[in-house]
């Protein structure tokens, strides 16, 4: 049934793309730059190019040192854009790393890599006005790093809770360059190690809508029948980068207060607070 739902759901985005009425002038764009639905920079998931690094605190623990690195893109492929419809097909991946600092016994520090999550996805977007629906299907597997195994001697194994496949649906309303949006996706995994639902909202305001900088808050939610549907909170307030008015570069100092959003190490609920940034590469 859940297969059957997934291919009514195509069927339907295709019908909506083929009964459009675009003006005759408009053709289809081959690897466009600019993107319908924007990079939502702040989801933990979303395949892109940033990284941080934070003072993390856990429940009776100490703080440590924590940061992430991801490396990777969401490219629009093909798009056709009209007064009546727009729409584009976007292909993305992504590996998401994520690095410790321990304190030694001779008291030295020394980084080591925690884990590796790598994500592949594709999505449909349709703009009409300041509406925007994006559907999206992608693939997340997770992987302990090297430095880790070797430190614990396999005494954590890889529960392969972070390995599915997963189906959601996003509505994003644009006002000028910034905009709100909320979601809900599904696990489609026939046999799967974690709870299937989750919901996702959030925003961007950004307080200057020209010049080659301006600052700008924003904030996701994440709400995962995973952990039980408790929030998972991140929050950023920073400056952004722009050229022909398009971010390029944003840096901000960010709040995060949830489970940890990668690996299948369980630390609890953990808060951490820190700087990152965001580069577009395409």
């Amino acid at each position: 049934m859940k297969k059957r739902g997934l291919f009514v759901l195509l069927f339907l985005c295709i019908d909506l793309l083929l009964s459009a009425k675009p003006d005759d002038k408009d053709s289809l764009l081959y690897l466009p730059e600019s993107r319908l639905f924007p990079v939502i920079f702040l989801d933990p998931l979303e395949c892109q190019a940033n990284g941080g690094s934070y003072f993390l605190g856990q429940k009776e623990s100490d703080l440590s040192f924590y940061s992430v690195v991801n490396l990777g893109f969401n490219k629009p492929v093909i798009a056709k854009h009209s007064q009546a419809l727009s729409w584009e097909m976007n292909l993305g991946t992504a590996v998401f790393s994520q690095f410790d600092l321990v304190k030694r016994s001779d008291g030295t520090f020394l980084a080591g890599l925690l884990s590796s999550d790598f994500k592949l996805s594709g999505d449909l977007s349709l703009r009409k006005g300041k509406n925007v629906m994006r559907f999206r299907f992608f693939h997340v597997s997770s992987h302990l790093g090297d430095d880790y195994l070797d430190r614990n001697q396999d005494t954590v194994n890889n529960d392969k809770t972070v390995h599915y496949e997963q189906a959601d649906m996003t509505y994003l309303r644009s006002a000028g360059t910034s905009y709100f949006y909320f979601g809900v996706g599904a696990i489609i995994t026939k046999y799967v190690f974690r709870e299937r639902f989750s919901f996702q909202g959030g925003g961007l305001m950004d307080f200057q809508s020209s010049g080659p900088f301006n600052l700008f808050g924003s904030l996701n939610v994440n709400v995962l029948a995973e952990n039980e549907f408790i929030p998972d909170v991140r929050t950023a307030f920073g400056v952004s980068f722009s050229r022909r008015h398009e971010s390029v570069l944003r840096i901000w100092l960010e709040y995060y207060n949830g489970q940890l959003p990668y690996s299948t190490l369980d630390y609890g609920r953990v808060s951490w607070i820190g700087m990152a940034l965001w580069i577009k590469l395409f």
